[in-house]
């Protein structure tokens, strides 16, 4: 077979591996002198430079996760909401970039498609931001999860990228693979780039959600001092009445104060509370929605800054 029906085959086949297929790919661009292929592939073997160099294919949405501490109590993989963290930083935090080299990514799941990565936070951030949804509690730990899953859709996302371009390319010139290198390129600069463009450039959807099975249902969206849209939004999180009564009168009492002070302390103590149930199980509370969605609420009830 030629080299094209080469990575076609290779590309199909649920047993090729990734670097593998893009050493293939590497040698095809170096027959048809085809740059932006040749460097693409090179960045996908090495790694990416920069954050901005990276695909829309290696960017995934995560959540993160804490381990606390106290003197009495102890949660080992605790939800922590970005909402805890400066403005600045928290479309960093909620999005894992994954520039290392494929065959890095590729050796994480022989064997096992179950799991995560962990991606740690710096110790100081942890410590200073995440220790704040928890009164009884101190962040001794935090870090992003990457599920395996992200891992699988990378590589089936390079892969079917491959199978694109070589499909393309075989159409306009079946013999491409063939072209000794150094020699005359098979089509035009611009064909190829465009080529390139269609399968791999644009070929990949926004940003997704890491999760398996993720959809988007509609939310309750809560508004500042309206006490109905909050109560609404916690029963959808999952809570019972019985899990925030008093919540309303501790709530309101700090708006009335007018003490910014005041109300993100009210808030902090109601987080560590809930998310404290959802800790230890209690009132079938669940611990990946407790903390993200409960932060989110409260803030945008009380009105406070990021909501």
């Amino acid at each position: 077979m030629s080299l094209l029906e080469d990575i076609q085959a290779a590309a199909i086949s649920q047993t090729t591996d990734v670097p593998s297929l893009l050493r293939m790919c590497k040698l095809l661009a170096a027959r048809i002198s085809h740059q932006q292929l040749g460097e693409w592939v090179d960045r996908e073997l090495n790694g990416y430079p920069n954050i901005d160099s990276l695909p829309d294919y290696r960017v995934v949405r995560v959540e993160s996760y804490g381990s606390f501490a106290g003197p009495y109590s102890r949660a080992n993989r605790l939800q922590v909401p970005v909402s805890i963290l400066p403005e600045s930083l928290q479309e960093e935090y909620s999005h894992a970039y994954m520039g290392n080299s494929i065959s890095a990514f590729a050796a994480y799941i022989e064997g096992d498609k179950s799991g995560c990565l962990h991606e740690p936070w710096p110790l100081n951030l942890a410590i200073h931001h995440a220790s704040k949804i928890m009164h009884d509690m101190q962040c001794v730990s935090a870090w992003k999860e990457i599920p395996i899953g992200a891992i699988v859709r990378l590589l089936d996302s390079v892969k079917t990228a491959v199978l694109g371009y070589a499909i393309d390319l075989a159409r306009e010139a079946p013999d491409a693979g063939d072209t000794p290198i150094g020699g005359n390129p098979p089509l035009s600069r611009e064909k190829m780039t465009q080529i390139f463009n269609t399968n791999i450039s644009g070929n990949v959807s926004n940003v997704s959600n890491a999760g398996e099975g993720y959809t988007q249902t509609a939310i309750t969206l809560v508004h500042s001092g309206n006490w109905d849209s909050l109560e609404k939004r916690l029963i959808e999180l999952g809570l019972s009445p019985g899990d925030f009564a008093g919540l309303r009168t501790e709530l309101d009492q700090a708006t009335a104060s007018a003490n910014e002070q005041k109300k993100s302390d009210t808030a902090s103590n109601w987080l560590g509370r809930l998310t404290g149930k959802a800790a230890r199980g209690a009132t079938g509370v669940g611990m990946e929605v407790a903390a993200a969605g409960i932060a989110k609420a409260i803030t945008m009830y009380l009105g406070l800054p990021g909501a």
